[in-house]
């Protein structure tokens, strides 16, 4: 995994002291932003090289580093600093061969793409179908988990007659809406089961910059599955192999044999 040995040369305890800053705020949403605030005191070189030391942290299954990872928000970030800022970011990754921090900030499409078809809920107004969503019960959650808008899904996932069986059906479907699996992955409360993790990674229909998140939360037995799933997105496929490549280092071993042709 390239950038392994980069430290930040001009305040070597940034990361750390950014790293702990996160871990003592208990909100999601809020570490986003201060990732986001903290990024903006930064060149973007500097930017740059911090982002890759996360990742690199968080694929080697260091807890406070995957935090650190799950607050990095691509659009956010854009949204907060701009997009020529994040051209810079992009274009300094690009110099310093930081190809994990590219493939997530390129924010590739899914390996495959679904059409929005309408359903048969939606010939109801969004307004009504979002309103039924919370109060639905257990009878009437089957026909709504089909609706593709993703206002209705984020009701739907708040309705407390909903199970993990459900909601694994819904990151599971094949095809499926790219709108909703990002309402599933935004949802903290569904999201925390690894079990929703799994089939959002493993769904080819989920967008690859989603996945190329969850993957450093996968227990190595399913980061081995995505390393050879042929489904799945080049960009995810090799980011699966680097991690097990970091991991085998770390052990000390040759890791195993990866997938032919992707050693």
């Amino acid at each position: 995994m390239k950038g392994s040995a980069l430290q930040m040369a001009h305040d070597p305890l940034l990361l750390k002291k950014i790293i702990a800053t996160l871990c003592s705020v208990p909100d999601a949403a809020m570490r986003t932003h201060i990732l986001a605030e903290k990024l903006q005191a930064l060149t973007a070189p500097q930017a740059a090289e911090l982002l890759q030391l996360i990742i690199i942290g968080a694929s080697r299954r260091k807890g406070p580093y995957c935090l650190a990872l799950d607050a990095l928000s691509v659009p956010f970030l854009t949204q907060r600093m701009g997009n020529p800022f994040m051209s810079d970011v992009y274009t300094s990754a690009s110099e310093q061969g930081f190809d994990e921090l590219l493939s997530l900030l390129s924010r590739p499409e899914a390996s495959r793409t679904a059409d929005q078809d309408a359903t048969p809920q939606e010939d109801l107004p969004a307004g009504v179908r979002m309103s039924r969503a919370k109060t639905l019960n257990r009878n009437e959650l089957a026909r709504m988990l089909a609706d593709t808008d993703p206002r209705v899904i984020r009701m739907l996932l708040q309705n407390p007659a909903l199970t993990e069986s459900d909601v694994l059906k819904l990151c599971s479907r094949r095809p499926a809406s790219a709108d909703v699996q990002r309402e599933v992955f935004s949802c903290k409360k569904w999201f925390a089961r690894y079990s929703v993790k799994k089939s959002l990674v493993f769904n080819p229909y989920t967008p690859t910059d989603i996945g190329l998140k969850i993957i450093h939360f996968l227990m190595v037995q399913d980061v081995l599955f995505v390393a050879q799933s042929l489904d799945l997105h080049p960009a995810l496929r090799a980011i699966a192999r680097q991690i097990l490549q970091a991991q085998s280092f770390a052990a000390g071993d040759d890791g195993g044999e990866l997938p032919p042709g992707e050693q």
